[in-house]
């Protein structure tokens, strides 16, 4: 099944979108208040710029000398840019221009009241103050280009976005490494769930393990006891099951094969014939159950020791020829290095290989040939069997080594336990059981042992 977005990346963007939305709004809120706050600092510059003309002329002073004033304000150097865009102009009552600064625009035609106004003037808008001289008939026009108000709330709108948008990298690296730690004790579970397995469950330590998750890692826990006991008695029954057959079976064949001899009936021989099929099948199964028992508890009563694995499956070989034969199958040993020693338990591999070699031969149709391999690559030493049978599909592979599956003619002589004997087999000694399609056309099962 295919996993959703991660945990991590969700909590982190949820984070950064939240940051963003509080810094956006704030940044919003800084903003317009900022801005409302530099349009009465520029409106009171306005009015106390008209209040030191208001001072410092009188028409008196005008009159006398106008022309040398104005000379002086139109030609005498410019200290600062930002002169371009500030301007003032005295006015009498009639609207007449009695003194002006050299950037001043031509005012509105239908004049300037007192107090603020705004015009606009080849395209460019003014804010204005108009102040009536408290000395004389005249009016002071003060004003300034709105480009001076709208560079300075640029400015402050730069000022809070570039830093944001600077420290947006950081923040998302920072914010990434924070929920990753968070997030840890939630790994060290699921570390601790995959870590399960089936013959040795054991509880999920709840240390570290944060409030919010708590409750999962409880019914973890009691699923994980549940599943142990469940396990337990399916194996205890098996086990006792098994033993209880074994001897009431051994009984009843040994009487079969009495009332064969004994019987002159050809229509009875011929179903205690049948009857004693069925019950070395039945045998074999309580074998194979066993056995399968026996490693799973770990009672084997095997000691692991040097063993040429070649040698096992040169002995393998022997011992299922007769019953290959029986079906015209050809069994072979391939490739097989002289040096294949490993360390493992010698009954434990030979009933390995003796599976293997078993489960080709008795699902093979007549006429088949069956190969089998022992060979090193690197640190690890491959045992393979190769038959050109019909095989398994895909599916039917991922299900073999499952209890009781048996894939084809289910009439065949067998359990369905021959793969899980092997894989058992091969998980106690480090190795991986894999199967694939066959280069003869048939069925390739590999077992990688790792020497390392």
């Amino acid at each position: 099944m295919q996993a959703s977005r991660s945990l991590r990346l969700r909590l982190t963007w949820y984070v950064v979108i939240t940051l963003l939305t509080m810094t956006s709004l704030s940044g919003i809120a800084i903003y317009m208040g900022t801005t409302k706050e530099a349009d009465e600092i520029f409106s009171a510059s306005l009015v106390q710029t008209a209040r030191i003309i208001d001072g410092l002329v009188s028409r008196e002073a005008i009159e006398s000398n106008q022309r040398q004033l104005q000379r002086s304000l139109e030609f005498g150097p410019r200290e600062h840019s930002y002169e371009r865009k500030l301007f003032f102009a005295v006015l009498d009552a009639d609207g007449n221009l009695l003194l002006h600064s050299r950037e001043a625009p031509d005012l509105p035609k239908t004049g300037v009241a007192s107090g603020f106004s705004e015009f606009r003037y080849k395209r460019k808008k003014w804010f204005t103050f108009a102040l009536e001289s408290s000395q004389d008939d005249f009016l002071i026009v003060v004003g300034e280009r709105s480009g001076v108000r709208e560079e300075v709330t640029e400015y402050i709108g730069g000022g809070l976005l570039v830093p944001l948008i600077l420290l947006l990298p950081l923040v998302l690296w920072m914010l990434w490494h924070i929920v990753g730690v968070a997030l840890r004790p939630l790994q060290s579970v699921t570390d601790q769930v995959r870590a399960q397995n089936l013959a040795r469950l054991k509880p999920i330590d709840v240390t570290g393990v944060p409030r919010e998750i708590s409750p999962l890692v409880d019914a973890l826990n009691h699923m994980i006891i549940d599943l142990e006991a469940a396990y337990l008695r399916e194996r205890r029954f098996v086990s006792d099951a098994a033993h209880e057959l074994r001897n009431p079976l051994a009984s009843l064949l040994i009487n079969v094969d009495n009332a064969i001899e004994e019987s002159r009936d050809a229509e009875a021989v011929d179903s205690l014939d049948s009857m004693k099929i069925s019950i070395k099948r039945l045998s074999h199964l309580v074998s194979q159950l066993l056995a399968l028992s026996h490693l799973e508890k770990g009672e084997s009563g095997v000691t692991f020791e040097s063993v040429d694995l070649a040698q096992l499956c040169f002995s393998a070989i022997d011992s299922v020829r007769a019953a290959a034969e029986v079906k015209s199958i050809s069994v072979e040993l391939i490739g097989t290095d002289t040096n294949c020693e490993m360390k493992g338990a010698r009954p434990l591999l030979e009933s390995l290989i003796s599976n293997l070699l078993d489960n080709a031969i008795r699902y093979c149709a007549p006429g088949c040939l069956v190969q089998l391999q022992c060979r090193r690559e690197g640190n690890q030493l491959l045992l393979s069997v190769d038959d050109s049978g019909t095989g398994l599909d895909a599916e039917q592979r991922d299900k073999a080594t499952g209890r009781f599956y048996r894939a084809g003619d289910t009439n065949l002589s067998g359990a369905g336990l021959g793969l899980s004997i092997v894989k058992t087999i091969a998980q106690s000694h480090a190795g991986i059981l894999d199967l694939s399609e066959s280069k003869l056309g048939g069925l390739c099962v590999t077992i990688r042992f790792d020497l390392a």
